[in-house]
């Protein structure tokens, strides 16, 4: 009898200890089920997939205007007007004036120069770059604070210089030959000289 309940005994000792395993190990499933390692597991698995695999296609990082469609220029113009309207002349006034000329005037022929809607363009994407990209930092806005808004009121006073000069009413725009177009005469020489680079031959 006494041999049996050491027995008895040592099944009881063996069974706690697998029932004192077992919940230790339900513990850490419901840790493990807590913390929803599948689903990160799965996140991390896009996350590589995302990182090994190249872009189907490149997507440009500047506008071409000259690319557009006349469909493309509308909604490029919606974007544009949008900014300047909403972010340029509202956070700082004093330069939107400056450099579309409303600093001297109430009205202004900034739209009508190629120049100019590609500097505001360019101070647009930068804009968005320093404030808006995902790496956005207080040194990339400091940046645009100090380089290109100042360069960008420059361009802009340069490009309206003779507008300016020449304002006798209305927006003051004043029409300039060398603007998306060409001048024959030059073109002809010009297109004499190329010929004469790739031939040898001096045109008659």
């Amino acid at each position: 009898m006494t041999e049996q309940s050491k027995e008895t005994k040592a099944v009881w000792e063996r069974t706690r200890e697998l029932g004192r395993q077992l919940d230790e190990v339900n513990g850490r499933l419901d840790t493990l089920e807590e913390q929803k390692l599948a689903d990160r597991i799965e996140e991390l698995s896009l996350v590589v997939k995302r990182l090994a695999s190249k872009p189907e296609a490149d997507t440009p990082a500047v506008w071409n205007w000259n690319a557009f469609t006349p469909q493309q220029q509308v909604g490029a113009w919606e974007i544009l007007l949008q900014w300047v309207e909403g972010t340029f002349r509202v956070r700082w006034p004093r330069s939107y004036k400056e450099m579309l000329g409303y600093a001297e005037r109430g009205s202004s022929c900034w739209w009508q120069h190629p120049d100019m809607v590609e500097t505001l363009t360019s101070l647009m994407m930068s804009h968005h770059w320093a404030y808006l990209d995902k790496e956005a930092s207080p040194l990339r806005v400091a940046e645009w604070l100090g380089r290109w808004l100042p360069d960008a009121v420059r361009q802009g006073k340069f490009i309206l210089e003779e507008c300016r000069a020449g304002y006798e009413g209305g927006n003051g725009h004043k029409h300039d030959l060398f603007e998306n177009k060409a001048l024959q005469h030059d073109r002809e020489q010009l297109d004499g000289y190329l010929h004469m680079l790739r031939t040898g031959e001096v045109p008659s």
